[in-house]
């Protein structure tokens, strides 16, 4: 029996709530994401598990910061003292932001680190692991460029490009399914939405065209599990063979506040295997919805209101609904106060709706604005003056990030 670990979508660098970490210099939120990869390693070891597979979307965008990247590369260096495999496959975020230019993990297979496989194209790998060898088929982010020639390009319309996409897919699925060896346990690992899975948040943030893989596709011999990555809710599409998503290791915005995230366990054998999901601590979201219209105390009903919630630890919004002279009553800066004497981490709105009229109060914002913005946050205070809805912000600012960090690119 081989056992192994799969995990999927780090995104480290999502700094969307919290702020700097004075002692370590580093956000508050990066210490989230990394302290979840920790939290998965630290089973890996426990489990002592012979692979561990990340199915793609190591980094929030395709140009991480030195400081993602050495923190990063120290987990996997831990992993491979500890003499666990590593197969890593390139998700969206992942994958090279010009025809050129390195990918965000290419620095691995550049280095040859001993132990550690880069799936940066569709391809079979035999992995020996102390269990016994164990293959696998990889089909990481699909690119009309890494499939088709320019020429398709030039010629196909965007729905026959899609069509050709799916028949190149469908055609390597077919012949490496056929090649593997029927006696020896093997894996299909992809990056990608297979129909019929929910969606979520990552639609907000998504970094390229989404190719959507019927699941008929997956019907192979041989295969004895699907690892899957880029959806961000854990969720099983199939029995025979497993075809699972472990869904990401931390919550990312509101969309995601009662999703558990974590990874899986898989204990492979020809022909049987088992798996189980093991939930991780993830940071909490709460969102504090309170209508105070009919009532004559409206301060002493949203105090009630954040009592009813645990918000220790949690990144919050608070949601009032009110008339116009129960509104006059109530104070941003009263209810921030109450939010952070029960314990929050982060406050990340406080909406009033007055009859009808959204109002979105940011407190402490105004004397940033007298101090000067970046452009990031000027967007940001922007986005939330306009009252957007908090899962298009999450996905207007990593399209801001991802356009920064090119300008900063030489």
């Amino acid at each position: 029996m081989i056992k192994m670990l799969h995990l999927a979508d780090l995104h480290i660098g999502m700094e969307n709530y919290g702020r700097v970490n004075p002692t370590t210099g580093l956000h508050t939120r990066l210490h989230d994401y990394l302290d979840r990869f920790d939290e998965a390693i630290d089973f890996a070891l426990s489990e002592e598990v012979d692979l561990v597979l990340i199915a793609g979307d190591i980094y929030k965008n395709r140009t991480p910061n030195p400081t993602h990247q050495r923190e990063f590369a120290k987990r996997i260096h831990r992993l491979r003292k500890a003499d666990m495999p590593i197969v890593i496959l390139v998700g969206n975020h992942d994958v090279s932001p010009a025809a050129g230019r390195a990918h965000a993990i290419e620095i691995f297979h550049t280095l040859a680190v001993e132990g550690v496989v880069i799936a940066d194209r569709p391809g079979m790998h035999q992995i020996d692991t102390r269990a016994g060898p164990l293959q696998l088929i990889t089909v990481p982010w699909i690119t009309r460029h890494s499939l088709l020639t320019k020429e398709e390009l030039r010629l196909a319309s965007f729905l026959e490009v899609e069509m050709l996409l799916l028949s190149r897919v469908e055609q390597f699925l077919s012949y490496s399914s056929e090649a593997l060896d029927p006696d020896i346990p093997s894996i299909l690992t992809m990056h990608c939405t297979i129909d019929g899975a929910t969606v979520g948040v990552e639609r907000q943030i998504m970094l390229g065209k989404d190719l959507v893989i019927p699941k008929g596709m997956l019907a192979l011999p041989h295969i004895d599990y699907v690892a899957m990555g880029h959806i961000h809710k854990h969720q099983v599409l199939g029995e025979h063979p497993p075809v699972v998503y472990p869904g990401s290791i931390e919550r990312i915005d509101f969309g995601e506040e009662r999703e558990a995230k974590g990874c899986v366990l898989v204990e492979l054998e020809k022909g049987h295997t088992r798996w189980r999901f093991r939930e991780l601590t993830s940071r909490p979201f709460v969102t504090i919805a309170v209508d105070v219209r009919n009532n004559t105390e409206p301060r002493h009903r949203v105090a009630v209101a954040i009592n009813k919630h645990t918000v220790q630890d949690a990144i919050v919004r608070v949601q009032v609904v009110a008339h116009d002279e129960q509104a006059q009553q109530l104070s941003v800066a009263e209810i921030q106060q109450l939010l952070d004497d029960a314990g929050a981490f982060h406050v990340a709105t406080i909406k009033i709706d007055v009859e009808r009229t959204m109002r979105n109060r940011l407190g402490a914002d105004d004397q940033e604005v007298l101090d000067g913005l970046t452009p990031r946050r000027a967007l940001e205070l922007y986005l939330r003056a306009k009252e957007t809805p908090e899962e298009r912000i999450t996905a207007l600012l990593a399209a801001a990030d991802e356009l920064l960090s090119e300008q900063d690119s030489p």
